[in-house]
């Protein structure tokens, strides 16, 4: 009976120095994500210009830099961008159906708070919760004044909370690939739309 008890402590000691072996090390980390961003966005055009719908999917990434504290939690500071949106917008006019082409650019400057759990020694759930500084761009090709109303109602530069919920999985105790599903909720006079980022990701720890 003794051995057994010592068997099964000795197994119980080795699991948790595992799991301890492979759980978050504190120190620097960074990481990386590329994924598919959606901004929910249609430019406010009314019946005049149909064709408004600017939120269809595009590739995005985001970089971050953090400090892991301890095994549950972390900060991190990292910059996101979308890649370039472009529609062509046609009015109700015969004589002048097209009036041109506008491009549009965001990207966004966040500070996270990030909670870690543990599931076993490599897989691990967790999220993030903080706030971000987005910045939204819009160019034409063409001086028409229609494009004025269209392109002036949103606030160029917004502050607005962002949250994150992912899985990692540690290939070893520096290196892990990551999947994550990130949302920045504008809010406020003349806001943009909503970004929803779906990524995977690969990070790197210096502890």
């Amino acid at each position: 009976m003794l051995k057994k008890i010592l068997t099964t402590t000795v197994l119980g000691v080795s699991a948790l120095g595992a799991m301890a072996a492979n759980a978050a090390t504190p120190g620097l980390y960074v990481t990386g994500q590329l994924g598919y961003v959606n901004n929910n966005m249609k430019l406010r055009t009314h019946d005049l210009l149909p064709n408004n719908d600017i939120s269809a999917s595009s590739l995005g990434g985001r970089v971050a830099v953090g400090y892991q504290f301890n095994q549950n939690f972390a900060l991190e500071t990292g910059y996101f961008r979308a890649a370039q949106k472009k529609v062509t917008l046609v009015s109700g006019s015969v004589k002048s159906p097209v009036i041109g082409n506008v491009t549009l650019d965001q990207n966004a400057i966040d500070l996270l708070a990030k909670g870690t759990l543990s599931i076993n020694s490599a897989l691990n759930l967790y999220g993030k919760l903080g706030v971000a500084y987005l910045t939204t761009d819009f160019n034409t090709d063409s001086g028409d004044k229609r494009f004025d109303p269209i392109i002036q109602n949103f606030a160029k530069r917004k502050f607005a909370p962002e949250a994150a919920v992912g899985v990692s999985y540690d290939i070893t105790p520096n290196v892990s690939l990551d999947t994550s599903w990130t949302h920045i909720h504008t809010l406020g006079k003349n806001q943009p739309g909503n970004i929803n980022f779906i990524a995977l990701g690969l990070g790197y720890n210096f502890g």
